[in-house]
């Protein structure tokens, strides 16, 4: 076994930019607020029910041709003759987030079955909120590759489960890490949102999501893989619009299957 070290390098596909602001007295309400949401007809509506209208931007991107995203901003007022939870915003970065519907085992053709391989993927964060599970994912690369490389959360299917149990896919379309080309790879990045509640038909569930990746050891990488499972608690009303850890544990991506 090779231990592959300083080999990778990360690169983050996130926030568009981070722009750091003036922190002068004014009427802002909160500074750097980060939250994800649905754009609604032009406008980021946060998981939380909040309608944000930009009124100042400091990054490049454009919130309108999103679906979804994640936000940085400073939330300076209410919206004069807007809504109880509507505000205006000063808008520091954005990040796209892929929306994928969960793929159940059950109506997969071989055809599907043959593209939802197991390449190595790493589960950095997870969340619930807006009814979805939101994840930021990383996983190797080729440097200036410009290759799709596909997510998918497979429901494995158990009768004697008492949760709801997943599979998350990486089908690198080719990009491996080997020991051989490891000098090649840096580490991409990515958020992808799953719709749970469209998904979920009960109030509460327990969740558990499995994911395969690269062992571990000291600061780099080793070739062996190794399978690891967080788990979680689905609640339908709940919100959780700060991105954390379900469970603490020991770009480049194509919206289809």
């Amino acid at each position: 076994m090779r231990i592959l070290t300083k080999a990778i390098t990360y690169i983050a596909l996130g926030l568009a930019c981070l722009i750091s602001a003036s922190c002068q007295k004014d009427n802002t309400i909160l500074y750097y607020s980060t939250t994800m949401g649905n754009v609604v007809d032009g406008r980021f509506v946060s998981d939380e029910g909040n309608v944000f209208n930009v009124v100042e931007q400091s990054c490049q991107g454009q919130l309108d041709t999103m679906h979804r995203a994640i936000v940085l901003c400073d939330i300076l007022n209410k919206t004069v003759g807007g809504a109880e939870n509507e505000y205006d915003i000063r808008l520091h970065g954005i990040g796209y987030v892929l929306t994928k519907e969960i793929v159940p085992s059950s109506t997969l053709t071989e055809a599907d079955a043959a593209k939802l391989v197991e390449d190595p993927i790493r589960l950095e964060q997870a969340w619930i909120s807006g009814g979805y599970l939101n994840v930021y994912i990383m996983f190797p690369v080729k440097i200036g590759s410009t290759t799709a490389h596909m997510i998918n959360l497979v429901e494995v299917e158990d009768d004697n489960a008492e949760e709801y149990a997943f599979s998350l896919r990486h089908n690198a379309s080719g990009e491996t890490l080997t020991e051989e080309n490891a000098a090649l790879y840096q580490l991409g990045g990515a958020y992808v949102s799953f719709p749970l509640s469209s998904y979920i038909k009960e109030d509460s569930a327990k969740i558990a999501i499995t994911y395969k990746w690269h062992k571990e050891v000291g600061n780099g990488l080793s070739t062996e893989t190794e399978y690891k499972t967080i788990n979680g608690d689905y609640v339908r009303e709940g919100h959780d619009n700060v991105p954390k850890t379900i469970n603490v544990l020991n770009s480049l991506v194509s919206n289809k299957i």
